[in-house]
């Protein structure tokens, strides 16, 4: 059941966003999602969630403050760097990040809730940064495809 679900979900395409957060070097912690959603207007409030398996899983789960990044079709190799094998992104290359991102929002976290395996996380977006010039990147049937 649990691959029928998955299957039937990878026939949405969704957005590829990038969530850090500050680390105690002074860098970024970073991990790639597709379960981003916006919630509220007034205030305004995004979500996204997050694995309790997941090795990224206590640098999220104790932030207080976090960014998400939708990312472009300029970004694609970014996503398998930070999915597989990147787990601190520096202060230059998270502006390098952000510059060539779709847009950022700085967020303080308002709430997280346990659901199953995985902690939602409600965020109240502080700061939003657009780039209109890149189009975005998108994950469908397991891939990650281009506009």
């Amino acid at each position: 059941m649990i691959n029928k679900f998955k299957s039937a979900l990878s026939k949405y395409p969704s957005g590829i966003a990038c969530v850090f957060t500050k680390n105690i070097k002074n860098n970024y912690n970073a991990i790639i999602i597709n379960s981003f959603s916006s919630v509220s207007l007034k205030p305004l409030m995004v979500l996204w969630s997050l694995d309790i398996k997941s090795s990224k899983f206590i640098f999220f789960k104790k932030s207080r403050k976090q960014i998400i990044v939708l990312l472009s079709n300029k970004q694609k190799k970014l996503v398998r760097e930070i999915a597989y094998k990147k787990n601190d992104v520096s202060q230059s290359e998270f502006k390098g990040i952000v510059k060539k991102s779709i847009f950022s929002l700085t967020c303080d976290k308002f709430k997280d809730i346990k659901a199953g395996d995985h902690f939602t996380i409600f965020l109240k977006v502080k700061k939003i940064i657009i780039n209109s010039s890149s189009k975005p990147l998108l994950y469908y049937q397991k891939k990650v495809l281009s506009i």
